[in-house]
């Protein structure tokens, strides 16, 4: 259930961002009516046309894993709730883009190309302040202790995906436990990591866990979509999943499937962007790589991804992996996991001297291939007839 409910979260964000951003394109201003007569008309399609994903036998919750997470999760709460957890990127653009939207009943030009949004990053996916801006709809006013929350919900449903797919409490008690760390060590609420994490996580673990392809497809082709749409870093992270799927599993076919809807959303967001010359950060890969900034790179990444805990974070599910009875079934996931944090330290060293540059955003950015090495070791200890 918890799975079921995770997936019919990313599948309702999804389709909220869609509708908002139609209205825009059409130039119909955003209502309450006029979206949610959308939205209903859209999930009674869904729910006529969906047929219910294949599963096994129920799995009920282990009462020792159950008591850790309800702990996680109070912890995590209190931690939201005083507010200090949340992320200067959610009160200096994520928010504000989601308040001017809103108050401009539409995704608008104006707004975007205006030189004074420049450090709103309005070339960045609109996936978050679209789901911000649903509720708003709702509520008439933005909420900024709601947006905070939400990572909460984004969380827990990457842990629910894991376990749902895995069937295996204690892994997800593990990485409850590390993100919510890794969350609070980063500052990350409200920010776009939570969502970027939840939509990854329900990729990877469709292309790990589930067997019918049908469902492997569909799932893992919404988690990139939601990913790319979420932010930039989405975009490596969905070409990190193609690769592993070629190198690992010789899929060329599934592969094309999974990424031809985040490879349409990502081009016709790119070419809106380009056309109207608003700045976008896509083309880094272009910029100069400094070589002489590589030895001090490594040192500062390195000393991000202890996340002041010594790099437990990352030893437990190397360990669990090393000493796991089916380590090859962590191949897929371990790839992905390898290739976003070579990814990271590769735009990083696109600049002369990133010390700053890492040590803001580094913990938050790891957070992506921290989340898929948390799913090897998932795998790892998975037999073939555990998958679903």
């Amino acid at each position: 259930l918890g799975g079921r409910i995770a997936i019919a979260g990313a599948a309702g964000a999804a389709i909220v961002a869609v509708v908002l951003a139609a209205l825009s394109i059409v130039s119909i201003s955003w209502s309450r009516s006029v979206v949610i007569t959308i939205v209903v008309l859209m999930t009674a399609v869904s729910i006529y046309l969906a047929r219910p994903l294949r599963t096994r036998e129920k799995h009920p919750l282990n009462r020792l894993a159950m008591a850790a997470l309800i702990i996680i999760a109070i912890l995590l709460i209190y931690g939201l709730l005083d507010a200090r957890l949340s992320c200067g990127d959610l009160h200096f653009f994520w928010g504000p883009k989601a308040v001017h939207f809103y108050r401009d009943g539409g995704v608008t030009l104006g707004f975007l190309a205006d030189p004074s949004s420049s450090r709103m990053n309005p070339g960045y996916p609109l996936m978050l302040p679209l789901i911000y801006v649903w509720s708003e709809l709702i509520a008439h006013q933005f909420s900024w202790f709601s947006a905070i929350l939400s990572t909460a919900l984004f969380l827990f449903g990457s842990v629910a995906l894991l376990r749902s797919t895995s069937r295996d409490d204690r892994v997800a008690v593990l990485m409850a436990a590390t993100l919510v760390y890794g969350f609070a060590i980063a500052d990350a609420a409200g920010a776009g990591e939570p969502p970027l994490i939840f939509f990854e996580t329900l990729a990877i673990v469709a292309i790990t866990f589930i067997r019918d392809r049908r469902a492997q497809i569909v799932l893992a082709a919404l988690g990139l979509a939601g990913a790319v749409m979420t932010k930039i870093e989405g975009a490596t992270f969905a070409i990190a999943v193609v690769i592993a799927l070629l190198l690992v599993r010789r899929a060329f076919k599934r592969a094309t499937l999974i990424a031809t809807p985040a490879a349409i959303l990502l081009g016709a967001w790119l070419a809106f962007v380009r056309l109207h010359n608003l700045s976008e950060y896509y083309r880094g890969a272009g910029m100069p790589v400094y070589f002489a900034a590589v030895p001090k790179t490594l040192l500062t990444l390195a000393k991000a991804a202890t996340y002041d805990l010594y790099g437990l974070p990352w030893i437990v599910p190397i360990v669990l992996i090393a000493v796991a009875p089916n380590r090859r079934n962590a191949a897929l996931p371990l790839l992905i996991a390898a290739l976003t944090f070579g990814a990271a330290f590769f735009f990083y060293i696109h600049f002369p001297d990133p010390t700053g540059w890492i040590l803001a955003s580094a913990p938050r950015v790891l957070l992506t291939p921290l989340a898929a090495l948390l799913i090897a070791s998932a795998a790892a200890w998975r037999s073939a007839d555990d998958l679903s």
